[in-house]
C-alpha cells in the first residue's frame, strides 16, 4: 500500500525522538548488549503515530473497506491496525465526527510505540550519530 518514493514529512523530530528514547535505555540499563537497548528504545512510547495524516487516512479507509493490510511489515501493520482501533473507537463515540478528523486526532496522539523493528532502530539511531 505504501506508494513509492513517499517521505515522511517529520523524520527530524522522529529521529530527535528515537535518539531521546535511545539515550535514556542507554543511561537506565547501563552494560547490557547494545541490541537490547535498539529494542527497548523502539518500544518506548512515542509523542505520536510516525506516519503522516494522509497517509493514515489513505490506510485505515481502504482497512474500513475491508482491505487488507496483510503485505506490509509486521511492526508497520501493528501500527495501522491501533490506528485503526481507535479511530473506529472515535467514530462509535461521536457520531457526528468524519473519518478525516478521528484519524487526525489519532495520529497526533501519543502511540505506544515507535513502531520500528530494533533493526531499522539501530540503523537510524546509527545514522543520527555519525
Amino acid at each position: 500500500m505504501k506508494k513509492k518514493g513517499s517521505v515522511v514529512e517529520f523524520n527530524d523530530q522522529r529521529d530527535k525522538e528515537l535518539l531521546q528514547a535511545f539515550k535514556s535505555q542507554l543511561h537506565l540499563l547501563g552494560t547490557v548488549p547494545l541490541q537490547e537497548v535498539f529494542t527497548r528504545a523502539a518500544m518506548m512510547p512515542a509523542s505520536r503515530f510516525w506516519v503522516s495524516e494522509r497517509r493514515a487516512m489513505i490506510v485505515i479507509s481502504a482497512m474500513l473497506k475491508g482491505d487488507r493490510i496483510e503485505s506490509m511489515n509486521t511492526k508497520k501493520r501493528e501500527m495501522y491496525h491501533e490506528i485503526c482501533r481507535r479511530v473506529k473507537r472515535i467514530l462509535e463515540e461521536e457520531p457526528g465526527i468524519t473519518l478525516t478528523e478521528a484519524t487526525f486526532r489519532v495520529v497526533n496522539s501519543p502511540a505506544p510505540e515507535f513502531y520500528l523493528t530494533p533493526k531499522s532502530a539501530r540503523a537510524m539511531i546509527y545514522r543520527l550519530r555519525a
